[in-house]
């Protein structure tokens, strides 16, 4: 085990080999992660999955395609 000093908070943490992250304790490590909207909010708070779905075949309608979702195939 090694004893390594972060160098965000100067900490000091063991590890066996230095961290991909590298000389960074976990607690500031996790402190830097992002979690966010991968595609955004709008699409977060909008229209279902099936509600688009729905919209796509019913625009197909209308242009004159007959459109059916993937899932009909089999």
């Amino acid at each position: 085990m090694q004893k390594i000093v972060c160098q965000e908070c100067s900490r000091n943490f063991e590890a066996e080999e230095l961290p991909r992250r590298g000389a960074v304790c976990f607690g500031c490590h996790v402190k830097s992660i992002r979690l966010g909207f991968t595609y955004g909010r709008e699409d977060f708070h909008g229209p279902t999955i099936r509600e688009r779905q729905r919209q796509t075949v019913e625009q197909a309608k209308i242009n004159g395609y007959n459109a059916e979702p993937v899932t009909n195939w089999m």
